[in-house]
């Protein structure tokens, strides 16, 4: 293999024009070589860097010069690009959700396992600095025991919703839950390090849309403790986190996109014990969506396992799930 990484691309979606591709091009170990699209090859592609754009994903699959794939393709596509790019031999990593439900993502898992090709969630969030410094400070027990998550992730995109938004086409797999939702559920449980037993949920679906467009959740972890997760498209703009403990609370109010609403790049931490008394830690700038992309590469690139396993994804699927099925049961739900 090749001193780098050599991507390729399955649609021109936002996320990767925008974030994931700028990324891979500025990493220390892969580019992006080739990018598919359905339509017709936009000469601008040519601009991120990028030497071969293919019409069809079929043709990049079989690009003997790609040694990865990156997925950002609607929900509801993931199961079948995912497969065909695992029989074509190449690494993925697939944008969140990794499918539709838990059994969806264990038929991939298990794919790729059989055909021993690494497989990632890709949830850049995981990667950014000041998430590894909460992991640390839970870690070394600066709250004491934890007893507590509560996270949130909005954007206000029904005040004038755009109906060609594949987060408002159910077909696709839209709505809030599997869009942002998945962020808050997969936080909560990183956090405890391990699934929760129990939820209990709520939702609203616009009945325009025929999506989710907000819901909230109590998750019953081991030892009484829970986890309030949310999520919104009629809330404005935030991605905060707080996690309590028994001798104090961390907060992250720029927790899953610094920068999202607030227009401020850095991370921030506050630590407030059991007397208010507070302290913060700032973190420069850092693009989280090229520490993913480095570390996912640096796996690849040494035949080491990816950093973050394809079966936790069924976990956290798993849970979504649940969700699903206690807003509409109005019932607790076992996961």
């Amino acid at each position: 293999m090749t001193e780098k990484l050599r991507w390729g691309v399955l649609g021109a979606s936002n996320i990767a024009l925008v974030a994931v591709i700028p990324a891979i091009q500025a990493s220390s170990n892969g580019r992006v070589v080739a990018l598919a699209t359905r339509g017709d090859a936009n000469a601008d592609l040519r601009s991120l860097g990028i030497e071969r754009v293919h019409k069809g994903y079929e043709a990049l699959l079989a690009d003997p010069g790609v040694d990865a794939v990156y997925i950002p393709l609607p929900n509801s596509m993931h199961l079948e690009w995912v497969i065909r790019a695992a029989e074509a031999g190449k690494a993925i990593l697939c944008e969140k959700p990794l499918a539709l439900n838990a059994n969806e993502a264990r038929r991939l898992v298990e794919t790729c396992a059989r055909l021993k090709v690494p497989l990632m969630e890709a949830f850049m969030y995981r990667f950014h600095p000041q998430t590894r410094r909460v992991h640390q400070l839970v870690r070394e027990g600066a709250i004491g025991d934890l007893r507590e998550v509560r996270a949130h992730l909005s954007v206000n995109i029904l005040s004038d919703p755009d109906p060609t938004n594949i987060r408002f086409k159910p077909e696709l797999g839209g709505g809030t839950l599997l869009d942002m939702g998945c962020y808050t559920v997969d936080l909560s449980r990183q956090i405890f390090g391990e699934t929760p037993r129990r939820v209990r949920a709520w939702s609203h679906v616009d009945p325009r849309l025929g999506v989710d467009v907000s819901m909230a959740a109590i998750l019953e972890f081991s030892g009484d403790r829970i986890a309030l997760p949310d999520s919104s498209f009629l809330a404005g703009a935030q991605g905060t986190y707080m996690i309590v403990g028994t001798d104090g609370v961390i907060e992250v109010p720029r927790g899953f996109i610094p920068g999202l609403g607030s227009r401020v790049p850095e991370g921030l931490i506050i630590v407030a014990d059991a007397d208010g008394r507070r302290r913060e830690e700032a973190f420069a700038p850092a693009d989280h969506y090229r520490l993913m992309a480095e570390a996912f590469a640096d796996a690849i690139l040494n035949g080491t396992p990816v950093p973050y396993p394809a079966s936790d994804s069924i976990e956290n699927m798993r849970v979504l799930d649940a969700i699903t099925r206690a807003s509409r049961s109005g019932r607790v739900e076992d996961v």
